[in-house]
């Protein structure tokens, strides 16, 4: 007799916990030293999840409430974001009207304590935790500042709304630009608002919706955003699961805002989950050009579970698709493994119109924009410690911003920069550098001394080249760093507005509109 798939299923689930639970309980009693049989179950299930694929994770308590801050975008908090540095804890961010904009704290600034209790040795997820509290609380803080001054602080706590809207504006006298940067609870109603108080005020022709580096969020909010370009009763994704009843449809709901004004969409490799819904489902009904380059690729969805002590699991059930029909997931994931969609194994599909997309990579755009060469050394360098501390040592030095958002700087800042960058280089590793350091660290264990010094060699002329490179792509780490120096002062909405000034994206997006034959054209079937 042959047991049935689900009750095969149901034995091997059963003779594994058996198995675990005694390997589990002869770790913890028998090692020769004391074990922590919290820490070992941690690993334990974030091993076994990681197998599966990067999304399905184990979430403590503490993690879940920052995945509902994720998700509301609000918290309760004194106002700043910080990050370890081997065992400092610096302030990483500053939020606009809150306790800590006002207060003196400078992004940069080292956190000592909190409450009298010292950091040092303590988790970042501990101190992040014991910054949160209800609004209307006291925090003690100690800090030390960039030249070394030790200083005490007390904030009281508020609530923290980031605004998932950080900026809109008319970008010319016909074009209304909004961006749009977490998919968060009221995305749609702040975008809709946005774009109402523009029309308000201005002869709006076309709209250019930016989300680019845009992660996600809520597929609801998605699915309201796409509403408001298209008609109600317009299906916008489904989700397919292993269980059939599981599946479950999406459309709009409500009345547009506007079907007819032309529209262009900013997207990057940054750009996933949602933004990739509503990049998609705009792209698929013709509704919109997509403009930039190729999104991330996540079309998987997850469902959270309990398992007992406030704990969690969040688990991948089914994917989305978007109207086409297309599931625009670039990664398959097996025995712990993630492989590319090949591009022979990617189906084509038609928009409304008839043009003919592709599904398994993302969303790839109507109108590419093509991507800067070397951009991993200017993506490395721009989330450095070097780049960081650059920053943070210019707002130090300068009280106020000369030109305010519009900010640029002068030759002489420039030269100094670039020379302080290049003193720092060999921190900023290429793929390369990263993999011959790795042999590097196993050749020392043998005799080969000739092989070090040819990987040595080959070492000093790769940073050779990078001196090299970094020179070349000046311009625009200039333009990185004049939109990072801006942030310190105007916030996020200031960087926006400071990176306007030579954005090639947004400078394609007007001057495609400025020729309505071409952007007409593109909509059209490409049969």
């Amino acid at each position: 007799m042959f047991l049935s798939t689900d009750s095969d299923r149901l034995y091997k689930m059963s003779k594994s916990l058996e198995i675990f639970a005694s390997a589990f309980k002869i770790a913890n009693q028998e090692y020769f030293e004391n074990t922590d049989p919290n820490e070992l179950m941690r690993v334990s299930i974030d091993s076994m999840l990681a197998y599966i694929d990067p999304y399905t994770n184990y979430f403590s308590e503490y993690q879940m409430e920052k995945a509902k801050i994720n998700f509301k975008g609000f918290w309760d908090g004194v106002g700043f974001d910080i990050k370890q540095r081997g065992s400092d804890v610096i302030v990483s961010k500053i939020y606009e009207e809150t306790a800590a904009e006002n207060s003196g704290i400078q992004v940069g600034d080292e956190l000592i304590s909190i409450d009298g209790s010292l950091l040092k040795n303590k988790k970042i997820e501990d101190i992040d935790q014991s910054l949160h509290g209800k609004a209307g609380t006291q925090v003690k803080l100690s800090l030390k500042n960039q030249k070394g001054k030790n200083y005490d602080i007390t904030l009281t706590r508020s609530k923290i709304s980031p605004k998932n809207v950080p900026y809109f504006a008319m970008v010319d006298s016909n074009t209304a630009y909004i961006v749009l940067s977490i998919f968060t609870e009221n995305a749609s109603d702040n975008i809709s608002n946005a774009f109402q108080e523009l029309k308000s005020k201005n002869k709006i022709k076309q709209l250019i919706l930016d989300l680019r580096d845009n992660g996600g969020g809520l597929l609801m909010e998605a699915v309201h955003i796409c509403n408001l370009f298209m008609e109600k009763n317009t299906e916008i994704c489904n989700i397919k699961s292993r269980i059939k009843e599981w599946d479950k449809k999406f459309t709009t709901l409500n009345e547009p805002l506007d079907t007819k004004i032309p529209l262009v969409v900013l997207i990057n490799g940054q750009s996933a989950s949602a933004s990739e819904i509503v990049s998609g489902a705009l792209q698929d009904f013709d509704r919109a050009v997509i403009l930039g380059t190729k999104s991330f690729g996540k079309g998987l969805v997850q469902n959270t579970y309990d398992i007992g002590y406030n704990s969690k699991v969040k688990v991948t059930t089914a994917r989305y698709f978007i109207p086409s029909g297309r599931c625009i997931q670039a990664l398959e994931y097996k025995s712990g493994q993630a492989s590319k969609v090949s591009d022979l194994s990617q189906k084509t599909f038609k928009t409304k119109n008839g043009r003919l997309v592709k599904d398994g990579g993302g969303i790839f755009p109507d109108l590419p924009v093509k991507e800067e060469k070397d951009k991993w050394l200017i993506q490395k360098l721009t989330v450095s410690d070097i780049f960081f501390d650059l920053v943070n040592q210019y707002k130090n030095d300068h009280d106020s911003l000369r030109s305010g958002i519009s900010f640029q700087l002068n030759e002489a800042e420039k030269k100094q920069f670039l020379q302080s960058i290049k003193k720092e280089i060999s921190q900023i590793k290429s793929s390369t550098e990263i993999a011959i350091e790795k042999e590097i660290k196993k050749d020392s264990k043998s005799e080969s001394i000739l092989r070090k010094e040819d990987f040595t060699a080959i070492l000093k002329e790769i940073e050779a080249e990078k001196l090299s490179l970094m020179e070349k792509l000046a311009p625009v780490i200039y333009t990185k760093f004049e939109e990072e120096i801006v942030s310190r002062y105007f916030f996020e909405k200031g960087k926006i507005a400071n990176r306007l000034k030579s954005d090639a994206y947004v400078q394609q997006a007007i001057a495609l509109f400025n020729n309505p034959n071409r952007f007409q054209s593109i909509l059209k079937s490409n049969q």
